[in-house]
């Protein structure tokens, strides 16, 4: 008679049980973990469950607004093992580090009596987004007449200096060939040049924001930053960066841009302040701030003595039209553009030049300004 009732407790107490005895991991990896705004990313989310009873299993996968991504859940009958896998496509809406979402793992008992969260070991990677950069024409730079440069591997081609010829290879000028040599190996040959280093670009970026337009600032002055600092890769030019705590020496090629760019990515106000840096003799510096403090212009004063050429870009209002961008109404001078315009004097006379860039104004304009 006591066997017959302590069977079925001990099942209801098994099934009850159930619950509490499951185990798991589970796992987001993105494919690509650094990428540009509005650019799709992928990834996959990767679940696995032991059940040593039969439960209910219910899946919870958060949403995240700044990937663009959307919850998402699963239900299914658990037992003895169990995996839930789910692709994702995510598209980051503005720069910084974010996590892909983590996941919630519910069990409940066969009865529908008893529900628990289980705890799972789990693995989530962080989405680093860079500032969004446009196609951007660059200040005037001042570049290292070739003839006077070093010679240097990756640098620019100097066509006064021959350094021998090469077989011809697709893509070559044919205004390259060289004809005697040509004829005499029986084969296409081409003239080739000495490669030497060209000037560089070192962009400082002044974090210090004022008013509430701090943040917009921040935003506006990191899209610009990495937009001036591509461009200038793209020519060939060395670059490199100073921004709150970070920086970056100068340096070529597409590792080194993606460490200026991770920089970039991480700045924010609350940064130590970092004094404008004193550039290798030479070197362009641009100079993006919103309001020049005291400290800035002196900085930029002391750079000259040592930079090729000097360009100081503020922002007052903290923000300038983007590419394609219409209608920001901007109305009077506020302080800061008055104090600016005061300042462009004494910097100007210096050979330091000034670009003021208002809300209402394109940002194409620093080419010409």
């Amino acid at each position: 008679m006591l066997w017959s009732w302590l069977f079925p407790l001990g099942l209801l107490a098994a099934i009850l049980l159930a619950p509490s005895l499951v185990r798991g991991s589970a796992s987001s990896r993105a494919l690509k973990r650094r990428m540009f705004p509005h650019r799709s990313g992928t990834g996959r989310v990767r679940v696995a469950l032991g059940c040593p009873l039969p439960v209910y299993v219910r899946l919870e996968r958060e949403g995240s607004g700044p990937l663009s991504l959307l919850p998402n859940g699963a239900n299914a009958l658990a037992w003895p093992r169990w995996e839930w896998e789910e692709a994702l496509l995510f598209s980051p809406r503005k720069r910084g580090e974010y996590p892909l979402p983590r996941i919630r793992v519910f069990a409940r008992d066969l009865l529908g009596l008893r529900e628990v969260e289980v705890r799972v070991n789990q693995e989530s990677d962080r989405v680093l987004a860079y500032p969004e950069a446009f196609g951007l024409l660059s200040p005037d730079l001042r570049l290292t007449l070739l003839a006077d440069g070093p010679e240097a591997r990756g640098g620019l081609e100097d066509p006064s200096r021959f350094a021998g010829v090469r077989a011809y290879t697709p893509g070559d000028p044919l205004s390259r060939l060289h004809w005697k040599a040509t004829a005499h190996h029986g084969k296409p040959m081409v003239r080739e040049f000495a490669r030497v280093r060209s000037s560089g670009v070192w962009l400082h970026l002044d974090l210090h924001a004022q008013g509430k337009q701090g943040a917009i600032y921040l935003e506006h002055a990191t899209a610009l930053a990495a937009s001036l600092l591509v461009a200038a890769e793209e020519a060939n030019l060395a670059v490199g960066l100073s921004a709150g705590a970070g920086g970056i020496g100068l340096g070529r090629g597409a590792l080194h841009l993606a460490r200026i760019l991770e920089v970039l990515a991480r700045a924010n106000p609350e940064q130590q302040a970092r004094p404008v840096p004193i550039p290798p003799p030479g070197v362009n510096l641009l100079l993006v701030t919103q309001e020049a403090s005291g400290s800035v212009i002196e900085g930029a004063l002391r750079a000259r003595a040592r930079a090729s050429r000097v360009h100081l870009i503020a922002l007052p209002e903290g923000f300038y039209l983007k590419p394609g961008e219409k209608g920001r109404p901007v109305f009077g001078k506020t302080e800061g553009v008055l104090r600016l315009l005061e300042k462009r004097k004494l910097l100007e006379a210096e050979g330091v030049r000034v670009h003021i860039l208002r809300g209402n104004e394109n940002i194409l304009r620093i080419a010409d300004l």
